[in-house]
């Protein structure tokens, strides 16, 4: 495919005089310096256009222009460069009106956005100031959708040099990468999201987007161990994510410069997530509950609120009795073994759901933490499955004997989880507004019944 040049054209100095056989008069007696990168090869040019000629010789060019524009170019080019430009009009994109902005954005954007070139070199120099700022605008959005296809955005930097002016072109589109990385950062800070299709130029920031996105993926899937828990073998997602925030912060590089309050922030906010790890299991569930209910994600607020009221509980059953404390905590590493296995036998969704009935059920009828054996298939499992089962069968009657009800407990456990059965559902039977307010209610029953009150009293130890 092709490549293009994109410039939008100016007066270069000159002026309309109707008083010129042409209707243009050009007043400059001196040129200024042009030059893109060596100095040396800096050279007296009328403006930044047979600049580019000089340099993109296998490159289209592609004006946005006034007629004024067109017709003062075509005059100081034949007069200054002995160039014939009449052509380079073919693919331009003519401005009628420089002030119906509408139009005016359109034609730049059909330039831009020209799908017969595979890539393109955008000069903001010249033009009517409001005309720069709307290309501007257009390049930060196509930067977002075809990250590839702007390759540079030249403009002229003026300097004078005693009676002359020299002007530097300089590329400006890393600075694309901010309003990419700006807009990255304040959707995730809102809701944790990360747009999959925005990407940056710079490595070291598009390996933060993918490990931002790492995050968004496992909070939003209630993936909670692999985010905040560090193993031997493997850091927490969150760990690296600050970790990666940190060395941004600490960059000489004047591009992570220019995020230093958002990174800041972003930063500020994951640390406050890292804090609930401290937290023990019933305590840090609730904290991540409430943030996501801040966040809008209500079901996974009140699916969280519903593993730990069932965590709470099971932690409650310990205080029991000594033996029942032993056997709970051998399920527990029973599950935690068998996570990653695709056969589960022991589920620690079962031992919460199980913990949760013996508080709200009058006639629990159940065998606490008995595995399900029909599923079952090799003989092996199945025969260490009905070992278990048979070492728990005396469990619930002693529970049944030693528990102690709470009807306020009670009424908690069954309200969150009739909250979260029917926001589950496609034909939830509630408005999102009275399921905000429910959930807003159980969260502060919670709070106060089992974190302020604790009235299983839960021992406070991670």
């Amino acid at each position: 495919m092709k490549r293009a040049v994109i410039t939008i054209l100016g007066l270069a100095g000159g002026r309309i005089d109707k008083n010129e056989p042409d209707g243009y008069k050009n007043f400059r007696s001196k040129y200024p310096y042009y030059f893109l990168e060596d100095k040396s090869d800096s050279k007296d040019y009328t403006n930044t256009l047979p600049l580019l000629f000089d340099k993109f010789k296998d490159r289209d060019i592609v004006p946005i222009y006034t007629q004024d524009a067109k017709n003062m170019q075509i005059k100081l080019l034949k007069e200054n460069e002995d160039k014939d430009i009449k052509d380079i009009f073919n693919n331009g994109k003519k401005i009628d009106n420089v002030d119906d902005y509408s139009t005016l954005l359109k034609n730049i954007d059909d330039a831009i956005f020209d799908n017969q070139y595979e890539s393109i070199i955008v000069d903001i120099t010249h033009g009517f100031r409001h005309i720069p700022i709307f290309a501007t605008i257009d390049l930060i959005m196509a930067n977002m959708t075809n990250l590839g296809k702007i390759e540079h955005i030249y403009y002229a930097k003026e300097k004078q040099i005693e009676d002359k002016k020299e002007y530097h072109i300089v590329d400006i589109k890393e600075y694309l990468d901010l309003a990419n990385i700006s807009y990255i950062l304040t959707t995730f800070d809102k809701n944790y999201t990360v747009a999959n299709n925005v990407k940056v130029t710079n490595k070291s920031l598009n390996d933060f987007i993918d490990d931002l996105e790492n995050f968004s993926k496992h909070i939003l899937a209630n993936s909670i161990d692999e985010l905040m828990k560090n193993t031997n073998k493997k850091r927490s997602i969150i760990s690296k994510l600050i970790l990666h925030i940190e060395n941004l912060l600490k960059s000489e590089n004047l591009i992570f410069k220019n995020l230093n309050r958002l990174l800041q922030d972003t930063l500020k906010h994951i640390k406050q997530i890292e804090q609930y790890s401290k937290e023990v299991s019933f305590k840090q569930l609730y904290y991540l509950s409430e943030n996501m209910f801040t966040k809008g994600y209500l079901l996974n607020s009140i699916t969280l609120l519903s593993e730990a009221i069932g965590m709470y509980c099971s932690l409650g059953l310990k205080n029991i009795d000594k033996k029942l404390a032993e056997k709970i905590e051998e399920f527990e590493k029973r599950a935690i073994a068998e996570k990653n296995n695709e056969k589960i036998i022991y589920k620690l969704y079962d031992l919460y759901n199980q913990a949760k009935a013996l508080y709200n059920v009058s006639n629990y009828n159940g065998i606490f933490l008995e595995v399900k054996t029909r599923y079952i298939k090799n003989t092996k499992n199945r025969q260490k499955a009905d070992e278990w089962n048979q070492s728990v069968k005396d469990l619930t009657h002693l529970i049944k004997t030693k528990v102690e009800k709470d009807d306020k407990l009670k009424q908690l456990i069954i309200d969150i989880d009739n909250i979260r059965n029917n926001l589950a559902h496609a034909n939830s039977s509630k408005r999102l507004i009275d399921v905000e307010s429910d959930i807003k209610n159980v969260l502060k029953l919670y709070k106060e019944i089992c974190i302020d009150k604790n009235i299983l009293q839960v021992k406070d130890i991670k």
